[in-house]
């Protein structure tokens, strides 16, 4: 199986666009003939809303569809003919070769499609890790997948030697032991604070962090881990926060508020607004118990905070993937400059509660270009090159040449200095001219 994805990267089929789009059609038409099969899956293993289920869907497709629309035929073969033509191709890329995928079993479906649609996007053979389980997505993604070109993209259980991934570009999204490969995309979720300054809207803030902090069981990697409130507005965010959860938890159903997750108070101090059966709003005083791992569960922590300094300082002194700053423009300015991760502004994107994490934000979760290495063609000569040419062929040559003007209007000719020297000259000429004029005007007087 490894054998035909080797064999399939030598051919180099993957760098043809006609042969990617024809990929992405056979995946985008097999997800959409086993959609309602899909969306059961996911529901059973998951346990998530319809609305969950059907998000992470869409998400998927939307994906494939923007990736698949960034597939130029005529650019591309412009690019490609611009040697035979005399021309620099400088900016020629191509894909890694082969990609090997490590899916986060949190929305499996969606993180391994997102990965695997960058990856086809870019030129690549594509190998994902799916070992054997008892869920009732693995199987199905296999039969969706199985309309793949077998020569190009394959299914492993069981992870190859290192010798095959040493040549490939490893996409980690769960923790792994050590590095598979020198080449790789690593997810690495760290906690996402959230900061309501009192100059931003509590209500709204209330609400986005809320649904953003119960969604998906509370699992997402990019839900808020603590809500860090300005001390001047705690009061009002908190009874907005108990409204919000009620109509929250008030939409769920009732197998999702059972009790399979562990209690949401244990093992963190703090006082108890409000709670029920799985889910939890407690203010939290030990700063030193906050954000030292990921929350995993139905559990909104808010934290009080005397200024956006103290707040920017909380945040620093840990390890930080994300920020949903709610202020003023001027106020959420300084924050997100301040605080070195991803920042939104005054709305949590929803649309990242499902995958995994990422270092950099764009449309799609991951971009085609990460998946490709720079191959550049040049054909002319550059004007550096060829005098290190005739330098080569000739030792009569000069090395320095003088640097271009700056191109600034000069300042004053006479600096401080010199003017203080001119002064004191002048003023030294004139007293000596004035006392050598009254010796003269005085010796006349005495005759």
């Amino acid at each position: 199986m490894l054998s035909a994805i080797s064999a399939g990267k030598i051919d180099g089929r993957t760098q043809n666009v006609r042969y990617r789009q024809t990929q992405f059609h056979r995946l985008y038409d097999s997800i959409v003939r086993h959609l309602a099969d899909l969306e059961e899956a996911i529901a059973a293993d998951s346990d998530h809303t319809a609305g969950e289920v059907q998000a992470e869907i869409f998400l998927a497709l939307h994906e494939i569809r923007t990736h698949y629309a960034s597939l130029d035929l005529p650019a591309s073969l412009e690019r490609e003919y611009r040697v035979a033509r005399g021309k620099d191709n400088g900016d020629a890329r191509r894909g890694f070769g082969i990609v090997y995928i490590v899916p986060s079993q949190y929305t499996l479906f969606y993180s391994a499609v997102a990965a695997m649609s960058a990856a086809l996007a870019a030129g690549n053979c594509i190998v994902l890790e799916l070992p054997v389980s008892p869920s009732c997505s693995s199987p199905l993604l296999r039969k969706i997948l199985s309309v793949l070109d077998s020569d190009t993209f394959a299914i492993v259980q069981d992870r190859p030697d290192a010798d095959f991934l040493r040549n490939t570009l490893v996409v980690a999204q769960t923790a792994l032991d050590g590095p598979l490969s020198e080449n790789s995309i690593a997810s690495s979720p760290g906690c996402v604070a959230a900061i309501v300054d009192r100059t931003g809207s509590v209500e709204k803030s209330a609400e986005e962090l809320v649904v953003a902090r119960l969604a998906f069981h509370g699992r997402s990697p990019y839900a808020p881990d603590v809500i860090l409130v300005n001390e001047f507005c705690l009061q009002a965010f908190l009874e907005s926060v108990i409204q919000q959860t009620a109509k929250t938890v008030g939409r769920m159903k009732a197998s999702e508020r059972d009790d399979r997750q562990d209690d949401p108070q244990e093992n963190l101090p703090g006082q108890i607004i409000v709670s029920g059966t799985g889910w939890a709003v407690v203010l939290v005083k030990d700063r030193d118990s906050l954000l030292r791992r990921k929350i995993t569960r139905r559990l909104v922590a808010v934290h009080s905070v005397s200024s956006l300094d103290d707040a920017i300082i909380f945040c620093n002194e840990r390890s930080i993937s994300a920020t949903y700053t709610f202020a003023s423009p001027a106020a959420a300015k300084y924050v997100s400059e301040s605080i070195d991760a991803p920042a939104w502004i005054n709305h949590v994107p929803y649309n990242m509660l499902v995958g995994p994490v990422v270092d950099q934000i764009q449309s799609t979760r991951y971009s085609a270009s990460w998946f490709e290495i720079p191959r550049p063609q040049i054909v002319t000569r550059s004007r550096t090159a060829g005098q290190i040419r005739a330098l080569l062929g000739s030792a009569v040559m000069p090395l320095v040449e003088s640097l271009p003007a700056i191109d600034q209007r000069p300042g004053y000719r006479v600096g401080f200095f010199e003017q203080g020297i001119i002064t004191g000259v002048c003023s030294l000429v004139f007293v000596s001219c004035s006392l050598l004029g009254m010796r003269i005007l005085a010796t006349r007087q005495t005759r």
